[in-house]
């Protein structure tokens, strides 16, 4: 069970619809796709949803036994047993992610509630800052960009992958008629009982993946991306840090023709008092570093597991499908593949996209203090501003099960590894 701290309740209640609620669409996506139960403890919701999470589930799950079944009937046909592999680890990412975050549902509020109050956090600096403002309002921009565009992009690739069997044409001699997902030998149109219900079904299922499967993928990638936006605040408050000018300074004579012993004491006291209130902003702006790592840190217990389910079998979609726009003699395989292919590299690249730009943020958060008045205040500041700019040094880095970090140079070598493991393929057909 994923915990953070051994304090932590349990959520009961849904993020409340108000200015910080930043990751209410999301949770919208999710509820809709079946993955976010409603918490609602009165009405028909919390009756009906656990047969609605288990019509997705079912469905997937459906898919990826009728592919076991075709690889079963067909062993030995390379080109028919790598196509069913396609489908069943697409289905499996799914079924995984949607059990994860069911099992995990405390867990998940949790999250959005933790970045919820994050956000609540540096807020006050928003509000009077209208650069800080519109940095916040720029992530929030993002996010709905990113996640209604790949949420569109995949609805309508998912519509063309349940339109093109119908209008593809069968050889005389086929022994089955295509389908969205999966076919089983000897299922033709004629046979329109069975044939219409498993149409229905996959169509069923490739409508709901984009909203559970991906739509998870976004949840993760709006959180990292919201994280980002709170790291380059933290970073733009920091450079704003100044020493407060006194009066005194402002009228005080440049030269003097007289000595005065207090005059070194009286500029260390005065020096204090004008670095105060940098230093009361500075130990806010700790205070809110800290809970950023803090919220990383059970990001990052959260998101891993999914993370490295993402990759691994984002790396086994990219080489098979290679394989089958490699070999496949049918058409319309071989389309559906290549409208596949960016969906596993583009999983892994939001994840991976979104966590680099977590880590540039920490890391800039130490260029950002150096960046601050620092020269002539008080040494409490001085001391703070470098134990600082020390912990900002180590990378806030999320990771895919303690194996992956979550980077750009992870995503090229995960391209890299598919393509070595389609070499392969094609080298064991050859042989």
């Amino acid at each position: 069970m994923i915990t953070i701290g051994s304090s932590a309740k349990p959520i009961v209640e849904q993020p409340s619809k108000s200015w910080d609620d930043v990751l209410g669409r999301n949770v919208k996506i999710l509820i809709f796709g079946g993955v976010w139960r409603p918490v609602s403890r009165s009405g028909w919701r919390p009756y009906v949803f656990p047969l609605y999470f288990a019509s997705v589930c079912g469905s997937l799950l459906t898919i990826i036994g009728l592919d076991i079944v075709r690889i079963w009937l067909l062993w030995g046909d390379m080109t028919e047993i790598t196509y069913a592999v396609v489908t069943a680890v697409c289905c499996f990412n799914g079924v995984y992610k949607m059990v994860h975050c069911f099992k995990h549902g405390d867990t998940y509020s949790r999250l959005v509630r933790g970045l919820n109050d994050l956000v609540a956090l540096q807020r006050p600096y928003c509000e009077r800052d209208d650069t800080l403002m519109e940095v916040f309002q720029e992530v929030c921009r993002k996010t709905k960009r990113l996640t209604i565009g790949c949420l569109t992009y995949m609805s309508v690739l998912g519509q063309m992958w349940c339109v093109l069997p119908l209008v593809s044409p069968v050889p005389p001699d086929s022994r089955e008629d295509p389908m969205p997902l999966v076919s089983l030998p000897g299922l033709h149109k004629g046979n329109t009982g069975w044939y219409s219900f498993i149409y229905l079904l996959e169509c069923h299922t490739v409508f709901y993946w984009n909203f559970s499967s991906f739509g998870m993928d976004m949840f993760f990638a709006s959180i990292m991306s919201h994280v980002t936006g709170q790291l380059n605040i933290l970073n733009m408050r920091l450079t704003q840090l100044r020493q407060e000018e006194s009066s005194e300074d402002q009228v005080r004579p440049s030269t003097c023709n007289g000595f005065n012993l207090n005059t070194s004491n009286q500029d260390q006291e005065q020096n204090v008092n004008d670095s105060t209130t940098m230093y009361i902003e500075l130990c806010e702006c700790v205070k809110h570093h800290q809970a950023i790592i803090r919220y990383l840190e059970f990001l990052d217990s959260v998101m891993s597991p999914v993370s490295l389910t993402q990759f691994l079998c984002s790396v086994v979609a990219v080489c098979v499908t290679l394989y089958q726009i490699t070999f496949n003699p049918q058409d319309s395989a071989v389309i559906k593949c290549a409208l596949y292919l960016p969906i596993p590299a583009l999983q892994i690249f939001i994840y991976c996209w979104c966590g680099h730009d977590t880590m540039e943020a920490g890391l800039s958060v130490s260029l950002a203090a150096y960046g601050s008045g620092w020269v002539g205040v008080d040494r409490r500041v001085t001391s703070t501003l470098r134990v600082v700019m020390c912990r900002a040094q180590t990378a806030l880095q999320l990771s895919a099960g303690k194996v992956y970090p979550v980077n750009r140079d992870t995503f090229l070598s995960l391209i890299n590894a598919s393509y070595t493991y389609y070499t392969l393929l094609r080298q064991m057909r050859n042989l």
